[in-house]
């Protein structure tokens, strides 16, 4: 059974719906597929495989800074790239489960040439929002919080949005209402 993508019915429902992707959009999508590899190679201690590529070389960058600076933050690793799905609703891949200071943290990295919008940030939550609710309802866990990595392309600095319990069910909220929203549309 094929079900649609949390990123889809995300990007699906916003309004004014723009599909033309430019080459750097294209680079982007490479650079970041490239990073969660690494990353995901990291995390499961396998070698991490790279090319004399430029977008390989910035993808390994950006998967240092998140190494160096972000991961020291994690107290152990849980699950990576996992896939998750709800209710034979929707489906994605979680980019890492861990514990953060003793709680359960679903987390999520992004590459970017610009520091993302508030409304970007709160579609990353709603992101986040549903994959704790499918992995919650897998695997009977109570996820307590919620992280959002950004790592600059150019500058190499990130930035760290965090929910807590109270906001991360104010997103679960909003994703519900998303969802509903897109089921409307599609039927």
């Amino acid at each position: 059974l094929l079900v649609p993508s949390v990123t889809s019915i995300l990007r699906l429902s916003r309004p004014k719906q723009t599909l033309n992707y430019s080459p750097k959009q294209a680079d982007s999508f490479e650079i970041g597929n490239l990073m969660h590899e690494y990353l995901d190679c990291y995390v499961t201690n396998r070698k991490i495989e790279t090319t004399d590529l430029e977008n390989s070389k910035i993808a390994l960058k950006l998967s240092e800074v998140i190494i160096n600076n972000i991961f020291p933050k994690v107290d152990s690793f849980i699950s990576t790239e996992a896939t998750v799905h709800n209710k034979h609703e929707y489906a994605g891949t979680l980019d890492l489960l861990a514990m953060v200071d003793g709680k359960l943290t679903i987390i999520d990295y992004k590459s970017s040439y610009r520091p993302k919008s508030s409304l970007q940030i709160d579609e990353h939550f709603q992101q986040l929002a549903a994959y704790a609710l499918a992995h919650d309802s897998m695997h009977n866990t109570k996820i307590e919080m919620a992280m959002l990595f950004v790592v600059y392309k150019e500058s190499y600095k990130y930035d760290i949005h965090t929910a807590d319990l109270a906001l991360l069910n104010h997103y679960k909220s909003m994703w519900n209402d998303t969802l509903g929203y897109y089921k409307e549309i599609s039927s």
